[in-house]
């Protein structure tokens, strides 16, 4: 089968596209997916580049990708849900990916039926971004009816979902974006946009009861002066200066402090994949996709990825 697949740490030249053995059959709970397309995120990425080696360490060659949308090939043992050509999406459940493959293995419980009307690259653009943004907006940051939230990274690829989840949930929305990416904010309903090339957002008088880095690229400390009372400060980025603002956060609510920091770590699962299904066959959340390309120009797309400055998501077209 073709797979992209990384030989080493380094750029993307340690990227190919090569024909490679398929999957074992699918073992118990698991799934084999015949992928028609997957996405890619900042995760694939920097387990190529080596800077989550420490975290993830990898074994060479790896096939990268944990995005996948496509056909059901075959089932395993005590798998329930699904027959084989039922259409599906989610993620692999593996730790170092595997999805861009024209076969992949996932597990059941991190898959879901595709809705009927929503395309497979519209479906392959959810899981991972769609799940971060929803679980770092209702489960984190504990988003209600009426509340307001401001999102840094507005455009990009989970940015994009918190937005519209964020309006779904029923918040009031501003967005932190550049000025390309502006446009795309306010046309999904932000009701106030930030140039971060020409203004300090976190110079605002106004306050949210939550903020949420979706870009990983600021701190509670800068966003501390724009939360509420009980406001949450809610980030992607789980580097060591975040563990410790979400413990000082914790101790200083010991006398008082009502302010607090969190991080997200995203959890595949049935029922959220489901609820972003759903609500992208009403109509209510739309994938942003800047691309759509064939699995041999996975370079080019981990480089659109890597800039930092790509709105919407990047789909990889398998098969």
């Amino acid at each position: 089968m073709r797979a992209a697949v990384v030989d080493g740490y380094g750029g993307v030249d340690r990227l190919h596209v090569r024909d490679v053995a398929e999957p074992e059959p699918p073992g118990t709970g698991q799934v084999l997916v015949r992928v028609r397309a997957t996405s890619v995120n900042p995760l694939d990425w920097k387990i190529r580049n080596g800077s989550l080696r420490f975290v993830l360490p990898a074994r060479f060659p790896l096939i990268p990708g944990f995005d996948l949308a496509g056909e059901v090939a075959a089932v395993g043992p005590e798998v329930t849900r699904f027959e084989p050509g039922d259409p599906v999406f989610g993620q692999t459940g593996a730790r170092l990916g595997g999805a861009c493959a024209e076969l992949a293995l996932a597990s059941e419980l991190t898959l879901a039926s595709i809705p009927e009307g929503v395309s497979m690259e519209d479906a392959a653009a959810l899981p991972m971004a769609g799940l971060t943004a929803l679980q770092a907006l209702r489960d984190q940051g504990e988003l209600a009816d009426g509340e307001s939230v401001l999102i840094n990274g507005a455009a990009g690829g989970v940015g994009h979902f918190a937005l519209q989840i964020a309006r779904i949930l029923g918040a009031r929305t501003a967005g932190v974006a550049s000025g390309q990416g502006g446009g795309l904010v306010r046309g999904l309903g932000a009701g106030r946009v930030f140039n971060y090339q020409v203004e300090d957002f976190t110079a605002d008088d106004s306050t949210y009861e939550v903020v949420f880095d979706a870009a990983g690229t600021s701190s509670y400390e800068r966003c501390a002066p724009l939360l509420a009372e009980n406001g949450i400060f809610v980030t992607t980025e789980a580097g060591p200066r975040t563990f410790f603002d979400v413990l000082a956060t914790r101790f200083r609510g010991l006398a008082g402090e009502d302010r607090r920091a969190r991080f997200v770590r995203v959890k595949a699962n049935v029922a959220d994949l489901e609820l972003l299904g759903n609500w992208t066959r009403l109509g209510r959340l739309r994938p942003v996709i800047q691309a759509i390309l064939p699995l041999e120009e996975i370079r080019q797309a981990h480089q659109a990825s890597e800039t930092g400055h790509a709105n919407g998501k990047t789909v990889l077209r398998v098969a």
